[in-house]
């Protein structure tokens, strides 16, 4: 039976032995918080407690993301800051609609569609590879609507953390080390990272960033025009254009934030919520009426259940590479076409109980891209406000450039365009939706999450981790919804991920081994998955109003509440 499987067993056992070194640790799980008024889950425990702080002293939701995301982006240097962007999902109390609010970065006035084809590294290293960022224009753009606290409130704890300091955490300090001789040569990280003789800080060690302090400060007390114009942009530029990048002062001052209408669906009779392009959400929700109809509870987590998943996964990844911003492309039918009942049956009626198949079978139109980065955070407020925000400054340390003088970390996200380039292995092209073009988003696999059961908050779900997020969020969410695990065991549970370019199913080395050989037997060809590839953060809301809040121990991560 198993000779249908395409690796070496003996490697395969080996690559697994390896990769079960790279995670939190076998006796560690993620911790599950319990709050009766309000609850908060980021990925760093300082950042969780800040955003409970401000949910108990009258704050709602949007000041708990505002404040916790500032402080992401102070300690967790590595994956997020004002040098990014990003989406934040708002689901409104008293019935009002909810609104998608799209910060995502923006690629330059004088950006080209093959600006980056004799190069690529250029996308990912120096001036080229930054775009617009969107952070503080998004946060305040969701603070100005909705927020209840100061704008200046918000931005205290983090102003205190980067001046008066923190210790350094084992997550960043594994980049640290990954980029070591860049951080030691690079004007701002050599002075932020090491301890001033040529050596890196180490875990525990108190990192101050001091520069990034004073411009939180300026903002704080100025608002975006201080980020978008004046010394701030005047600082970044400068920075930017000396490593030989094309943003402008006029690029700073005409970025602007997009309000978009989500998307939803139905599971199981629940109103589930998402963003629609240019993040991967209507994915998410395709995969979602895909396993609808399979009735996962009847089985509960088998192989064949499992199977199902994974095929679903593979459909969905052919679907997104149709997917781009919505403001250069006219794909609201494609996208309606995604999140209907109907497609959905018409892919389940292609999916095979007893096999899977090769790459054509799924129908893709172009090659798949695999992105990266970003953090997650989940919010629920005593009024039931909900705010799902996911941010990045994509690959680790974005672009690997800091401004010195304002200790911004700029962000790579040109890297998550489309390039032109001959095709893949398997015949297809990169996708035309998603080309470079002046002022342009580029696609993200962002699927920042709310889940409404009768009229109620149930679960505020998303995650980071690129390409991995829309799959790891839909497994986290089946976990719960359909086998009935509790928050922590659904986010814990181990996990699978295919994105059909490579051919290949990545399985945690912590999923059962009989599993996995059982999944093998369906035809599909085994590779091991790094264990925190992927990092879920969510609140669930129990019926009786009692909040659940996990952070992820793949990524060290604590919730809080009150």
């Amino acid at each position: 039976m198993y000779l249908k499987i395409h690796w070496c067993p003996a490697l395969f056992l080996i690559s697994f032995a390896l990769l079960a070194v790279d995670r939190v640790g076998a006796q560690d799980s993620s911790t599950l918080v319990t709050a009766k008024h309000g609850a908060i889950a980021t990925d760093e425990p300082h950042c969780s407690a800040i955003g409970a702080d401000v949910l108990r002293e009258g704050g709602n939701a949007i000041d708990a993301a505002v404040a916790s995301a500032l402080c992401i982006g102070v300690i967790q240097a590595h994956s997020s800051g004002i040098g990014g962007g990003g989406f934040m999902l708002v689901r409104l109390p008293h019935g009002k609609r909810p609104v998608l609010i799209d910060f995502r970065e923006t690629a330059g006035s004088a950006a080209t569609t093959d600006m980056f084809i004799s190069n690529i590294t250029s996308a990912r290293i120096g001036g080229l590879a930054v775009g617009i960022p969107g952070e503080i224009a998004g946060l305040y753009n969701a603070h100005s609507r909705f927020g209840k606290l100061p704008w200046h409130r918000l931005f205290e704890p983090s102003v205190k953390l980067a001046r008066n300091g923190y210790p350094l955490n084992s997550v960043v300090y594994h980049y640290l080390v990954s980029m070591k001789q860049h951080i030691l040569d690079s004007p701002g990280f050599n002075t932020t990272f090491t301890d001033g003789h040529g050596q890196l800080l180490e875990p525990g060690d108190t990192i101050r960033r001091p520069e990034l302090a004073d411009t939180l400060e300026i903002i704080a007390r100025d608002g975006p025009h201080a980020f978008y114009g004046g010394n701030i942009a005047r600082s970044l530029v400068q920075t930017i254009q000396n490593h030989n990048g094309i943003l402008t002062l006029d690029d700073f001052a005409g970025y602007e934030v997009v309000s978009r209408e989500p998307i939803e669906t139905y599971y199981h009779g629940r109103r589930v919520i998402t963003g629609s392009a240019p993040t991967s959400g209507s994915i998410l929700l395709n995969m979602l009426n895909v396993a609808e109809g399979f009735v996962l509870a009847l089985d509960g987590p088998t192989a064949l259940s499992y199977h199902r998943m994974v095929e679903t996964m593979k459909y969905g990844a052919a679907q997104r590479t149709l997917l781009g911003d919505p403001s250069f492309l006219d794909i609201d039918t494609q996208i309606l076409r995604q999140i209907s009942k109907e497609f959905a049956s018409e892919i389940r009626a292609n999916i095979s109980d007893t096999q899977t198949f090769n790459i054509s079978h799924y129908d893709p139109e172009y090659d798949v891209l695999e992105n990266h980065g970003t953090t997650h955070i989940s919010v629920v407020d005593s009024d039931e406000m909900a705010v799902a925000l996911t941010s990045t400054i994509n690959l680790e340390f974005g672009s690997r450039i800091m401004d010195p003088t304002t200790g911004i970390i700029l962000n790579d996200e040109m890297d998550d365009f489309s390039t032109t380039n001959a095709t893949n292995g398997f015949g297809l092209r990169p996708s035309p939706n998603n080309k470079i073009v002046p002022k342009k988003r580029p696609l993200s696999s962002t699927s920042a999450t709310v889940i409404e059961n009768n009229g109620h908050v149930e679960l505020v779900i998303g995650g980071s981790g690129g390409s991995r997020i829309l799959t790891a969020v839909f497994q986290v969410i089946a976990n719960v919804l359909d086998f009935g695990m509790r928050l922590d065991e659904a986010i814990d549970k181990p996990r699978l991920h295919h994105q059909l370019m490579p051919d290949q199913l990545s399985v945690d080395p912590l999923f059962l081994s009989s599993l996995t050989h059982a999944l093998a037997a369906f035809g599909h060809k085994i590779a091991p998955l790094r264990h925190a590839s992927s990092v879920v953060q969510a609140v669930h809301r129990l019926p009786d109003g009692l909040l659940h809040a996990v952070s992820d121990a793949r990524k060290h991560g604590l919730a809080a509440g009150y």
